[in-house]
């Protein structure tokens, strides 16, 4: 509307942001997307373009925790056969030595 405006902090650098008061009445607002690219979009536009990004997001993360837990389960039973295998070594070892003497 009219005359609003919103204070909020930006991005400077890595970890410098600074303080802005910024006019809401334009309608508009310019997102970074990477790579050297900003474009402008509308409100409802871009809303849309981040609800979008954060369900995106949201999959993904479940998708990696998913991997994450596989992968755990799958060096757990590698750890298991390692020590499966050491054990039968050892055993081995000790019955040819007993056998030898």
């Amino acid at each position: 509307e009219e005359g609003d405006s919103a204070i909020t902090r930006y991005n400077l650098a890595d970890i410098v942001y600074a303080k802005a008061e910024v006019d809401c009445s334009q309608g508009i607002v310019n997102l970074w997307l990477g790579a050297d690219v900003m474009l402008e979009y509308t409100y409802e536009e871009a809303l849309e373009l981040l609800t979008a990004k954060e369900s995106k997001a949201k999959q993904d993360l479940e998708d990696v925790t998913e991997d994450l837990s596989f992968t755990r389960n799958q060096i757990i039973t590698c750890e298991v056969n390692i020590s499966r295998v050491y054990n039968w070594d050892v055993r081995r070892k000790r019955a040819s030595a007993a056998g030898s003497n």
